[in-house]
């Protein structure tokens, strides 16, 4: 257990591993105000098909910037290689094992 930023994110990770699979493609990441400047909304939109995965942060007590903008898109684009980094491993590993299988069939 996190914080409950390092728990959005986390879960925002998981959104956008589960999309990757299916898109592989860009995304851009956002964080902007939400419901009547109450909550702060980190968004993920794949380039290819639009197809968004976002979570929702509590604004807290720190003032909304520019600078805390720019430092929340870090931070989830940070979260997001790391995670995505073991999707395209796990990807390799079953690629070739794959491929082990079936060359052994031959």
């Amino acid at each position: 257990m996190g914080t409950p930023y390092q728990e959005a994110l986390k879960a925002l990770a998981e959104q956008v591993a589960c999309a990757y699979r299916e898109e592989c493609c860009d995304f851009n990441v956002s964080a902007e105000l939400i419901q009547g400047n109450t909550l702060i909304a980190v968004t993920v939109v794949f380039d290819l098909s639009g197809t968004e995965c976002w979570v929702p942060l509590e604004l807290g007590t720190e003032r909304w910037s520019d600078e805390r903008r720019v430092r929340i898109e870090q931070d989830a684009r940070a979260v997001l290689t790391q995670r995505l980094a073991i999707e395209v491993t796990v990807a390799d590993v079953v690629e070739r094992r794959m491929r082990e299988v079936l060359y052994g069939y031959r």
